[in-house]
């Protein structure tokens, strides 16, 4: 059986695959500018632990002289975004025994925040079923933000630093701490900076939360 688990955000959505609890990949998504430093690390990053890839989207979103045009620069851009983490799911699993899972809509979002996670998420959810799970609406999870901290040991209201120091110390699935991320995140010094964790490396710890719950519901 194969997971693909996915932290969905507008700038840095991370996912995560393994196979049977034991062989994992970890990708993501760059959505936003970030400065030549912080590509030279997430590239040196990559050279450096082959099971993590990191893609950058070409389209950006800005606000346009008219509404219409702004939304349609912003539906153009959740497109491209959408397609490249459904060509990285396709790229990266090898059998048809797959189960998505997904984080619910965190409402803690407003006014237009809201509004645009919930129309992209929306467009997500459809091509994983359409596309991944071939119209099998039972493979696809939906949990709540909360159940997937508990997942890992985390309080409900845990935050990122919270949940980042579960994964290094004890990410619950054993065989994790054979993979490049753990060594990654236990390794690569720039990775933390005080209390904030670079993103997408955050990004795709919060992707591995998934695969964190199914594990539990497994067992």
């Amino acid at each position: 059986m194969t997971i693909v688990s996915i932290d969905f955000s507008i700038l840095y959505p991370g996912i995560c695959i393994v196979k049977d609890f034991k062989d994992f990949k970890w990708s993501a998504i760059v959505n936003t500018k970030i400065t030549k430093k912080e590509k030279e690390n997430l590239d040196a990053l990559t050279k450096l632990y082959p099971n993590l890839s990191i893609n950058y989207t070409s389209s950006k979103r800005k606000t346009e002289a008219e509404y219409h045009l702004t939304e349609r620069t912003k539906l153009i851009n959740y497109q491209e975004l959408i397609d490249l983490i459904i060509k990285e799911i396709l790229e990266k699993t090898d059998d048809d025994n797959i189960i998505c899972a997904i984080e619910g809509i965190s409402y803690g979002s407003k006014g237009n925040a809201l509004v645009d996670i919930s129309q992209s998420t929306g467009i997500l959810k459809i091509k994983l079923i359409e596309e991944v799970l071939k119209n099998q609406h039972e493979r696809l999870f939906v949990f709540s933000p909360s159940e997937l901290k508990n997942a890992i040991g985390a309080k409900g209201n845990a935050g990122k630093l919270d949940i980042f120091n579960k994964f290094k110390t004890d990410p619950v699935i054993e065989s994790v701490k054979e993979s490049d991320l753990f060594k990654a995140v236990n390794s690569q010094k720039w990775i933390q900076n005080g209390e904030k964790i670079v993103s997408p490396i955050i990004d795709m710890v919060d992707s591995y939360l998934g695969v964190a719950k199914i594990y539990q519901l497994s067992k």
